[in-house]
C-alpha cells in the first residue's frame, strides 16, 4: 500500500451467540471495512453480514460451530499481507501456538489470527503478527469482552486490543 494508506481490520472470536456485543464493536469502529471472525459464532457473522452490507465478514470454523458454513482455516491476502486464519482447537492452542504457527510459516503468513482460548494475545514471533482477539462475548476464562483491530499500512502491520 502506498500514500499513506492504511486499511482496518476489526479481529473478533468466540462470539457464542452474542451479537450485541459483536454488533458493538463494529460500531465503535466506522473506519472498519472488513472483520475476521476466529470461529465459534458462524450464525452471529451470518446476522451481521446481512445487517452490515458495506463491511465485509470472512470466518473460520470453532469447535463449537456445528453447521461448517465456513472452513476450518484459511489464507487471506488482504493489501498485499498474508493473513493465516483458524480456531485454534484443531492445532492444541490450548497447550501452546508452535504447531499453527508453523503453519503460518510454511503459508509465508505476515499474520497469524486465532481464537478458541478465550485470552486476548498480541505478539511478534519470528516476523509474525500472532493475534488472538479474545472473546467478543466476555466468556470464561476473562470475564471481559476482548477484540482486537490490526492496521495494514505502508509496510507496517500493529495491532491494537480493545475491551467492551
Amino acid at each position: 500500500m502506498t500514500g499513506g494508506s492504511c486499511m482496518h481490520i476489526l479481529v473478533v472470536s468466540d462470539s457464542h451467540g452474542n451479537t450485541s456485543n459483536l454488533k458493538e464493536a463494529v460500531l465503535q469502529h466506522p473506519e472498519v471495512t472488513r472483520v475476521l471472525h476466529c470461529g465459534d459464532g458462524e450464525a452471529d457473522v451470518v446476522a451481521l453480514g446481512a445487517a452490515y452490507p458495506s463491511v465485509r465478514f470472512d470466518a473460520v470454523q470453532g469447535n463449537c460451530d456445528v453447521s461448517a458454513l465456513f472452513p476450518l482455516q484459511r489464507l487471506l491476502r488482504i493489501a498485499g499481507r498474508r493473513i493465516f486464519m483458524t480456531h485454534g482447537h484443531c492445532y492444541g492452542t490450548k497447550y501452546g501456538v508452535e504447531s499453527f504457527l508453523e503453519q503460518g510459516r510454511k503459508d509465508r503468513a505476515d499474520v497469524v489470527l486465532f481464537g478458541h482460548t478465550h485470552r486476548r494475545l498480541i505478539e511478534r514471533q519470528d516476523g509474525i503478527l500472532l493475534v488472538n482477539p479474545g472473546s467478543i462475548a466476555g466468556r470464561f476464562p476473562a470475564r471481559t469482552a476482548t477484540y482486537v483491530v490490526v492496521d495494514l499500512a505502508d509496510g507496517v502491520v500493529t495491532a491494537e486490543g480493545y475491551e467492551l
